[in-house]
This record gives structure tokens, C-alpha cells and sequence, in this order.
């Protein structure tokens, strides 16, 4: 953290939410702030004073230097973000080459309905986006609200051969660990998969295929303090490359299945 985040951070009780929202402009500005001048940066020059101020620094000089350096942290870590992807997409792409997913494949080609159900936002988004590359290769995909009454539905509404993709962060929801059970006992016909992190999950023991992802942790920095958030990229890539996968060995399915072996 730089000075004058730490500097933000500890007087951030005082500030009134005008010097907050400077704050928050300035930040996201930082490169371009510490190269103007006051009279060029549309904000009164009280109020930068005030604000420098209460930060205990001594005039905007002083804070421009500040910015500065604010400014410089990011180019350096917007480097290492740039690796951190290069490594996450290498990492999908050297996992992918490991699987064996012949079997998977013929169940999503003989699945007439995949339902997919996720268990956050995030998750949700994922959920949203394995939708649309399913509608793509021509596959009937349902989504289903996040709500372990649309789980319990599933065993009355699948038939034999429908799959069940969960999305889940850490897949440790006892709840849905508890329904999957259910379902596997009452309608053991239903093909169960799991997208959840990297981490251990009781999910996995409990479903027929398991895929895994990591995410991304990026700092972001809020007048409140610093946080770290996670990218789900990997999910995504992995889905494109699944989707790919899928399509070629399709199409490789179709190309034999039309061959005339009488002429062979």
C-alpha cells in the first residue's frame, strides 16, 4: 500500500463524502493528476487544501508526489495482473490437455435437457454464459433460479439422460451436498457435474463428473481500505475451450458416421 492510501485509510472517518468522492477521482486518476496543475484540475482549490489537510500532508505538491507514486504502483502491478492471466489461461489450457472427456461428451450428446444451477452472482454469470455456448452447438439448456427448491424440482422434471451442471464457488453447501444426494437416490437416471474452485470439495465426491477452476485476486482499493476481489476468467476460458472440444469431436463423430465403409 502506498502512503497515501495508508494516509486515506487512517483519516477516512474524518472525510465528508465530497472529500471522498475527490478521493475516489484522484485515485482513479493518479497519472494524470500528478502531472496537472491546480488551476487545470476542476476541483476548488479549498477543497484540495482541506483534504490535503486532514491527510496530513502539506499542500498539493506534496500530494501530486503522492499521486506519482500511486501512479507508478499500478504500472507495475498492472504488469503482473497481465502475467497473473497469461499464467491462469496457460494453467486451463495445460489442465484441458489432461482430461479424458470422451464419456462427458456423449452424455451432453444424448442429454435432452442440461439443467444448470449456481449458487451466486458470480457463479450465476458463469452459468449464464455455459447457457448461451450450449444454445450454440444447438443443446436445450435450462437455467435454474438459485434456490434449493428449484434443485428439489430436478429429480420430478429431468428424464433419463438429462445432466445437472452446478456452478458453485467452494462447493461446500451442505444443503446442495444434501439434495445432490437426494437426487442421485430418487432419480439416479439424471447425470450430475460440478464447476467449483480448485479447493477440496464434498461435491465432487458425490457427482458423476467433476471440473475445476481457479480465480484471479486483484486489489482494489476503496476509501474504506483495501480489498482483494476475484476475476473468474479461468471459468470462462475453460468453458470456451470445453465448447470447442465438444464441437470438434462432434463434428470428428459425424465425419465417421458418414463414411461409406462398403468402399473402403
Amino acid at each position: 500500500m502506498t502512503d497515501l492510501k495508508r494516509r486515506v485509510w487512517e483519516k477516512s472517518g474524518e472525510l465528508s463524502t465530497s472529500e471522498k468522492e475527490i478521493v475516489r477521482f484522484l485515485f482513479s486518476n493518479s497519472k494524470l493528476c500528478s502531472h496537472l496543475s491546480l488551476a487545470k484540475l476542476y476541483v476548488s482549490e479549498s477543497s484540495i487544501f482541506r483534504l490535503c489537510k486532514k491527510i496530513g500532508l502539506s499542500g498539493y505538491s506534496e500530494l501530486r508526489f503522492e499521486l506519482s507514486d500511486l501512479a507508478h504502483e499500478r504500472k507495475i502491478n498492472t504488469i503482473d495482473i497481465a502475467t497473473e492471466v497469461e499464467n491462469a489461461i496457460q494453467e486451463v489450457l495445460n489442465y484441458c490437455s489432461t482430461l479424458d472427456l470422451e464419456k462427458v461428451f456423449l452424455d451432453i450428446k444424448h442429454a435432452n435437457t442440461i439443467y444448470l444451477y449456481s449458487t451466486g452472482w458470480s457463479q450465476e454469470l458463469i452459468a449464464r454464459y455455459l447457457l448461451r455456448e450450449l444454445f450454440i452447438i444447438g443443446k436445450n439448456a435450462v437455467m435454474l433460479p438459485s434456490a434449493i427448491s428449484e434443485l428439489k424440482m430436478v429429480s420430478k422434471r429431468a428424464t433419463e439422460g438429462d445432466m445437472l451442471f452446478i456452478i458453485s464457488y467452494s462447493g461446500d453447501n451442505v444443503q446442495i451436498r444434501d439434495e445432490i444426494s437426494k437426487i442421485q437416490l430418487i432419480n439416479n437416471k439424471i447425470i450430475t457435474v460440478s464447476f467449483t474452485t480448485l479447493r477440496p470439495a464434498e461435491l465432487v465426491s458425490l457427482v458423476d463428473y467433476s471440473f475445476f477452476f481457479r480465480t484471479l485476486k486483484f486489489e482494489k482499493f476503496w476509501v474504506e481500505g483495501d480489498a482483494t476481489i476475484d476475476s473468474f476468467s479461468p471459468a470462462y476460458t475453460f468453458i470456451d475451450l470445453l465448447i470447442a472440444k465438444y464441437y470438434q469431436w462432434e463434428q470428428s463423430k459425424g465425419e465417421l458416421d458418414n463414411v461409406d465403409y462398403d468402399k473402403e
